[in-house]
């Protein structure tokens, strides 16, 4: 066994000389030969099992030092040849980064817009307490919002405090008004979640951003002239909106807020109005609730689904994808 592993060792040297030190392929198929997990070294080093021990003793070093040898042959012609590959002066490749979302671009921008008009920004859990989400906004317990099926409620022990995914971002000024005596102007964007069936325009959870303003004297012309003015800078100078009475709980009046630009023009072939708001003088139930005497100050309130909006501007006609995580979705923007 002696003189044919010396021969196998010799051989496998000769072989390695004969490759072209550029021929990473057939470098690699001479290394699975010879000293691969199943390589002809790899065979015969199990007959030495059927040795004797002073044949063990001989044999064995023999093979150590015979497979460190062509293991030294073949790591320095590597490292060899990427001594020669690397060019450390070549610009490196930039490895790929994300960037925002377009759900947040929106978000981004008219946040951007009203802070410009002197609103703060206010943020809040999207875990909340019935009592915020709620009852301090004058929903009461039968109402229709806070059945099971439009609202996610959350399994949290023995409490009996109702804890619920939020399923609008109002509860966020309630949380600041803890904080804040008038005159305020907040704005409040964020998450929001509702228990529906989701298809091209719904989804379990979604975006929305809502703004508070509470002063004495504030009157509906004081939100016409905001939300003009706030829409004009989303869509350009010739925008125009219209209000038709609504009823949300925490406002009266109330009113929805339609549209008309020449974005929304172009994408429908001439339909003028488009849905876009909810808002209307803030209740004044919720004004007690705020702690805020609603004898001496008045106010309004108004949101809009960032969702949607950012669906007008990209021409995007399904909720749905931008829920997906998919890569080809978001790169468009």
């Amino acid at each position: 066994m002696k003189k044919e592993l010396l021969q196998l060792f010799e051989q496998a040297r000769e072989e390695f000389k004969n490759t072209a030190s550029s021929d990473t392929k057939a470098q690699e198929q001479w290394r699975s030969l010879y000293l691969g997990r199943k390589g002809k070294i790899s065979e015969m080093a199990k007959h030495m099992k059927d040795l004797s021990s002073a044949e063990k003793k001989e044999i064995g070093k023999i093979f150590n030092e015979g497979k460190k040898e062509l293991e030294q042959l073949l790591g320095g012609e590597v490292g060899a040849q990427k001594e020669v590959a690397i060019d450390m002066t070549i610009p490196g490749v930039a490895p790929a980064i994300g960037h925002v979302h377009p759900i947040t671009q929106v978000m981004d921008t008219v946040v951007e817009l009203f802070v410009g008009m002197g609103f703060d920004v206010a943020e809040g859990p999207e875990v909340e307490l019935s009592k915020y989400n709620f009852d301090l906004l004058n929903i009461p317990k039968d109402h229709p919002s806070r059945d099971m099926w439009d609202t996610f409620y959350v399994n949290h022990g023995s409490s009996s405090e109702d804890v619920v995914m939020r399923t609008h971002t109002s509860p966020v000024q309630l949380r600041a008004m803890e904080d804040k005596e008038p005159p305020v102007r907040l704005i409040v964007p964020g998450r929001v979640f509702r228990n529906e069936a989701t298809d091209a325009s719904h989804e379990t959870n979604f975006y929305q951003i809502e703004g508070l303003v509470i002063d004495k004297g504030i009157g509906v012309p004081d939100l016409v002239g905001v939300l003009q003015a706030a829409m004009k800078g989303l869509y350009g100078d010739d925008t125009e909106i219209r209000l038709r009475p609504s009823f949300f709980p925490f406002v009266e009046p109330g009113f929805e807020i339609d549209v008309s630009c020449k974005l929304w023009e172009a994408k429908t072939n001439g339909k003028k109005w488009l849905e876009i708001l909810g808002a209307g003088m803030v209740h004044p139930t919720v004004l007690k609730n705020m702690g805020v005497d609603p004898n001496e100050y008045t106010g309004f309130a108004f949101g809009m689904g960032l969702d949607r909006l950012m669906m007008l501007n990209h021409g995007v006609d399904d909720i749905r994808l931008s829920y997906t995580g998919g890569l080809p979705f978001v790169r468009q923007f």
